[in-house]
């Protein structure tokens, strides 16, 4: 009798074993680690994507595509992680092509800012490169593929378009300290703020120090110097000059600080940190541009430290 429930217990295991199932003991639920899933979210800063485990309820790919589409669609903050999606960006729909899916957003999608798109990307492409049969994703903003910053579709999506773009985690980003500068309540001088950013490696130091300055201050005492619907079209650095584009929301009144102020919060972010020693400002392509108050752009503007706070002024 021993050795036929000694032969019983060990057909047991071996069949668990084999089929990867749940055990439950003592009332505690052990998975599986025959398969590891992910759902993805994205820091505080917005340097990088976190991924959580992930258990789906079932392994076939109709369940986990369903599953997924619904989990990103309502994703919340998990502690100090934020959702995937910014808010209003919505998964509309997917088509299961063979081994291709395609994935429809909302319009909401072309307003995420180029920094965060490529970790909405990249996020998204691993949630769903994870689920059996799938070996590549598509992106589509309604009808229209997904472009780059040049303007060229993006493509098919795969594992090793990692491999291409992001390299492996160890070498897909890198970590600088740079120096902002905001304004004071007086909106008439800038204060230095430092920040730390984690950032995708493939984009330019200058185009991270721009959205960051948009971003705003993290300071408490520090406001910010640029109007908040302002997009960074482009900003490349040639002959040590940057050239940066802005949306004409820059050239807005949409902050009530003098325009120097405003204008040297980005030229001495930018040349702080750029291997620049000028910076040309452009809306909208137009380099010969105006400000609100008639202040023409036509200019190639090196670092004013004269509008700087000092220590003993604070």
């Amino acid at each position: 009798m021993k050795k036929i429930l000694s032969v019983a217990l060990t057909l047991v295991l071996v069949v668990s074993l084999l089929t990867g199932c749940t055990v439950e003991t003592q009332g505690e639920k052990t998975e599986s680690v025959s398969n590891q899933y992910y759902i993805y979210y994205v820091n505080k800063d917005e340097t990088k994507v976190v991924k959580v485990q992930y258990y789906p309820e079932q392994e076939s790919s109709e369940f986990m595509l369903q599953d997924l589409m619904g989990i990103l669609n309502s994703q919340e903050s998990s502690g100090e992680n934020q959702p995937l999606l910014p808010s209003g960006v919505q998964l509309v729909t997917y088509r299961l092509n063979e081994s291709l899916l395609e994935l429809e957003f909302n319009s909401e999608y072309s307003n995420i800012s180029r920094a965060r798109e490529i970790l909405v990307r990249a996020g998204v492409a691993r949630t769903f490169l994870q689920i059996p049969g799938v070996t590549g994703v598509k992106i589509f903003i309604g009808s229209q593929e997904l472009t780059d910053s040049k303007g060229q579709a993006v493509g098919v999506i795969d594992n090793n378009t990692f491999v291409e773009m992001w390299g492996s985690d160890k070498d897909a980003y890198r970590y600088d300290t740079f120096t902002l500068y905001f304004t004071d309540k007086t909106g008439e001088h800038l204060v230095a703020e430092q920040r730390n950013v984690y950032y995708k490696r493939i984009l330019p130091r200058e185009r991270v120090i721009l959205e960051q300055l948009a971003k705003g201050p993290m300071v408490k005492g520090h406001y910010p110097t640029i109007p908040q619907d302002t997009d960074i079209l482009g900003v490349e650095v040639s002959d040590n000059v940057c050239y940066v584009d802005f949306s004409s929301a820059f050239s807005d009144a949409g902050i009530d600080i003098p325009v120097n102020t405003m204008i040297y919060s980005v030229v001495n972010s930018l040349l702080d940190t750029s291997s620049a020693d000028k910076v040309q400002i452009s809306i909208e392509g137009n380099t010969e541009a105006s400000l609100s108050d008639g202040t023409s752009l036509y200019n190639l503007f090196s670092k004013n430290t004269d509008l700087i706070l000092k220590e003993d002024q604070k």
